[in-house]
C-alpha cells in the first residue's frame, strides 16, 4: 500500500512541477501580429519564458506585450514560440486546457477524444485503461484488471467504445458500452462469457467545469437489465492546477436503492492528471480510497 501511494505522490509532484503551458508550436515568422484572439508563450535561449502577445516582428527584433508592459528583444534570443487562445489567460496566467475531460474517475463523459489523440489511465496499479480517438466523434478504449504474476487466462479484460452523437457547444450526448470479457479458468466455462453496461451520457459545460448525467443498462450474456443504473458526476476547475471531481452511481438491488458516492481532487498537468478521491456506499458506513493517474498523448 505504501509503495502505491508513494508512486502516486511522485506523479502528483510531476503534475505540479510540470510545464506551464500547452500550446501549438509555430515558427516565429508565422505569428500573425494583428490577430488579437491568440496569445504566445515565448521561450528564450536562456531558458526563461515570457507569456503575452507578440506585437511586432522585424528582421532583427521581436516586441512582446506582457501584463507588466512591453519588452523588445533580439530575434536570436527567441528559442521557441507557442500559440494558444486568448481565452485561456486568466488574471495574467495561462490556464492550459483540462487534458482529461473525456472521463471522470472511471465513467466516460460525452466529450470525445480528438482524432489522433489518446490516453493511458491507471488505478491502484492494477486497473489499466487505454483509449484513442479514431475520429473526432468515435473513441475506442479498452483495458484489463491485471495483477503482476497472474495468467492472462485469469485476467478480466474490457472494451470501451463510445460515439458522441451530439457535439454542440452547449451540450454533448454520447452512447457507448463497457464490454467485459470474463476469464475462462475462473468460470470453468467452455467459452468466453461477457457482461457489461450499455449506456448513454449527456454532458453540459466546458472541458474545465462540467456536469454529466448517464443511464446504463447492465447485461450478462444475452440478458439485459430492465432497470437502468444512474450516473451523476462532474468536475469543477478550482485553480490552474486543481479540479474538484465527483462520480456517483445509483442502482436498484432486489427492490432497494443502492449506490456508490465519490468525491475528491484531480491534480492537473499539461498532459498528466492525478486523482485522489474516496468512495462511500450510499447505504452503510465506511469508505475506500480511489487513487489513479492518466497520461494524455
Amino acid at each position: 500500500m505504501r509503495k502505491r501511494v508513494s508512486l502516486v505522490a511522485v506523479a502528483a509532484a510531476l503534475v505540479l512541477s510540470g510545464p506551464s503551458a500547452s500550446a501549438q508550436t509555430i515558427p516565429l515568422d508565422s505569428v500573425n501580429v494583428t490577430d488579437t484572439t491568440f496569445r504566445h508563450s515565448v521561450r528564450l535561449q536562456d531558458g526563461s519564458t515570457l507569456i503575452g502577445r507578440v506585437l511586432a516582428l522585424t528582421a532583427d527584433s521581436v516586441r512582446v506585450q506582457l501584463s507588466a508592459g512591453t519588452v523588445v528583444m533580439p530575434r536570436t534570443a527567441v528559442a521557441e514560440v507557442r500559440q494558444f487562445a486568448a481565452a485561456r489567460m486568466r488574471n495574467g496566467e495561462y490556464w492550459f486546457e483540462n487534458p482529461h475531460a473525456t472521463r471522470l474517475l472511471f465513467s466516460s463523459t460525452a466529450f470525445p477524444l480528438e482524432k489522433g489523440t489518446g490516453y493511458y489511465a491507471n488505478t491502484w496499479i492494477v486497473l489499466h485503461t487505454f483509449a484513442a480517438g479514431l475520429t473526432d466523434r468515435f473513441t475506442l478504449g479498452g483495458g484489463l484488471f491485471w495483477f503482476p504474476g497472474v495468467s492472462i487466462d485469469n485476467t478480466l479484460m474490457y472494451l470501451l467504445p463510445k460515439y458522441t452523437v451530439v457535439d454542440a457547444e452547449r451540450g454533448k450526448l454520447a452512447v457507448g458500452a463497457l464490454v467485459g470479457i470474463l476469464p475462462l479458468e475462473t468460470l470453468g466455462d467452455d467459452g468466453p462469457w461477457t457482461a457489461g453496461i450499455l449506456y448513454g451520457v449527456g454532458t453540459t459545460g466546458s472541458r474545465d467545469s462540467n456536469a454529466s448525467l448517464g443511464l446504463g443498462w447492465g447485461y450478462a450474456g444475452d440478458k439485459l437489465a430492465s432497470n437502468p443504473v444512474v450516473m451523476l458526476g462532474g468536475q469543477a476547475r478550482a485553480s490552474r492546477r486543481l479540479s474538484l471531481i465527483s462520480e456517483n452511481w445509483i442502482f436498484p438491488v432486489d427492490g432497494r436503492t443502492e449506490g456508490v458516492l465519490s468525491g475528491g481532487l484531480r491534480f492537473l498537468g499539461e498532459g498528466l492528471t492525478v486523482d485522489l478521491a474516496y468512495l462511500k456506499p450510499l447505504q452503510g458506513e465506511g469508505w475506500a480510497p480511489w487513487v489513479g493517474f492518466a497520461f494524455r498523448f
